[in-house]
C-alpha cells in the first residue's frame, strides 16, 4: 500500500488583506511522494495474464490428451521408443571423477506434447537420452 500524504488544493491569496488565513484546505491523497498512484492497477492485469496462461495450458493439455486417446483407440502409433544410455558420475576426494555406464536401454515414450500414461514425450526423451546420476 502506498503512503498517505497531503496535497494542497489552494494557493496563498495574492492580496494582503486575505493573508490572515493560516489554514488552507488540503485533501488526503493515496500514492507515493512523486504523486503517482500506487501499483493497484497492475494487480488485475497480472491476475488476468496468469489466468489466461493457465487457461491456455489447460486447453493445450486437453487437446493433446484427446489426440493421444484418439491415436490409442485407432492404433495410429501413440507410443515410440528411444535408446537411453544412463551413467553414474562418482566424484573422488582428489577432484577426479569416475564414470560408470549402464548398458543402453530402449525406453517407451509417447508421441505427444505432454506426458501421458506414465511415459515421457518422445521429443523430451530424445533430448535427454543420456541421463546422469551424481554419486
Amino acid at each position: 500500500m502506498g503512503r498517505l500524504f497531503c496535497e494542497e488544493l489552494s494557493t496563498l491569496p495574492s492580496t494582503a488583506s486575505q493573508r490572515t488565513g493560516i489554514i488552507h484546505r488540503v485533501n488526503l491523497v493515496e500514492g507515493n511522494r512523486s504523486g503517482r498512484e500506487s501499483g493497484r492497477s497492475l494487480q488485475p492485469i497480472a491476475l488476468r495474464l496468469l489466468l489466461a496462461v493457465v487457461s491456455l495450458l489447460g486447453i493445450a493439455y486437453g487437446a493433446d490428451y484427446c489426440v493421444f486417446r484418439y491415436r490409442l483407440a485407432t492404433n495410429h502409433q501413440p507410443f515410440g521408443s528411444v535408446t537411453v544410455e544412463h551413467y553414474y558420475e562418482v566424484a573422488h576426494k582428489d577432484g577426479k571423477a569416475e564414470f560408470i555406464f549402464d548398458p543402453p536401454v530402449q525406453q517407451t515414450c509417447v508421441h505427444s506434447l505432454f506426458p501421458h500414461s506414465g511415459d515421457r514425450p518422445c521429443w523430451f526423451l530424445s533430448r535427454h537420452a543420456e541421463p546422469r546420476t551424481d554419486i
